[in-house]
Order: C-alpha cells, then structure tokens, then sequence
C-alpha cells in the first residue's frame, strides 16, 4: 500500500514537474518532449489538467458564492463529466492541428501533434486563475499563441513567420469570444443589480421586508 502511494506521489510530482518545465522553460521543454511513446500519458495528463481546472472553478465559486448542497453535488458531477469531455475533445482538437501543421510542412505523426498540444492544456488551469480579474485571461490566450510557436519550431520544424500568421489568427478569433462571454457577463451582472436596486425602491416592498424580519 505504502509502495502504490509512492508511486502515485512520484507520478503527480512529475506532472507537476512537467507542467513547470513548459511554463518557465518552454524551448528546453520541446526540444525534450519525446515525438513518440503512445497518447496514454499525455492524456492522463489532459485528464489531471480537467480535474484541477474543476477545483480552481469551484474553489472561486465558493469563495464568492458559498458552499451549498447543489455547489457538491454539481463539483462531483464535474469531476467526473469534465474529464471524460475534456478527453473526448482533445483527441478531436489534436487532429485538427495535426491537419494544420501537415499543411504548413510538418512531416510529424499525429501522436507527435497530441503530444504538444496536450501538454499545454496546463494553460487552462492558469487561465482560470487569470480569469478571476476581468479580460486578464487574454493573457492565457497570448501565452497559448507564444507556446504554439515554439511548438512549431522546435517540434514540427517550421518557421516562426507561418506559425505567428496561422495560430495569431487563432489567437485572435478566441481573444474576440472571450471577451465577448465577459462583457456579456459583466453586463449582465450590472443589469441585474439595476434590477435589483429597482425592485427594492417599489412602494412596499421595504415595508414587506420589515414585516418579515420583526416575525
């Protein structure tokens, strides 16, 4: 039993390790990555990133909501829904960018392309994180396009002036749905808070709200 915990220690530690390496040496950490050795562990990896991502969610949720029954009962739903999707997805988003970079000159197999993009799903937790300030997730979106480049250089061998030209237009089509999902957001909190000023400024209702509180 003692020897199962250490090895699961041993593991997380080195996904850790490895989600360190691409955040603080992403150059050291392509020219490192091995092309080939199956999709199993990169998407364990994808599943890890999933799981946390649910946390950092439901962490945030609780600090400026509270806990209830529902908020437990929809983060154990999570944690096992979020993952499976999560899974799903990459195997689908990893074949699309295995077609692009086939198409900008890349000889490497689609294990190759998984790889890569798996790896950088450590990307969405930090999103999240930023994401707690309003529009300071466009930072993920910007550290997703300098990842995608060096990505292209140092693992599919292509230049860095198609990579900047493709994945910036990539780039650019999701910083315009982000922040559009948080004006969106933002507006609706202020006009629910207009309408919430509203209602407690129509005659009775202060008076309903004192009847309430002296029973």
């Amino acid at each position: 039993m003692n020897e199962d915990k250490a090895t699961v220690r041993s593991y997380i530690k080195g996904q850790a390790d490895l989600a360190i390496k691409l955040i603080l040496k992403p150059t050291d950490f392509f020219q490192a990555m091995p092309k080939t050795g199956g999709v199993i562990d990169p998407l364990l990896y994808v599943i890890m990133t999933a799981l946390l991502i649910v946390v950092l969610v439901a962490v945030e949720s609780f600090v400026t909501r509270g806990v209830g029954i529902h908020d437990l009962n929809m983060l154990a739903i999570g944690l096992i829904i979020v993952p499976l999707i999560a899974a799903i997805l990459s195997v689908f988003v990893a074949g699309i960018f295995f077609a692009i970079w086939a198409f900008m000159g890349s000889g490497e197999s689609y294990e190759t392309s998984y790889r890569c993009l798996a790896y950088m799903q450590i990307l969405s937790a930090l999103t999240v994180l930023l994401s707690i300030v309003p529009y300071l997730g466009l930072l993920g979106i910007v550290w997703w396009l300098y990842l995608m480049v060096i990505a292209t250089r140092e693992v599919h061998k292509i230049s860095v002036k198609p990579a900047l030209l493709v994945f910036g237009i990539i780039a650019a089509l999701m910083g315009l749905i982000y922040y559009s999902s948080v004006f969106s957001a933002m507006k609706s909190k202020e006009r629910l808070k207009e309408f919430t000023k509203d209602l407690q400024k129509m005659p009775g209702t202060s008076e309903l709200g004192n009847s309430k509180s002296q029973r």
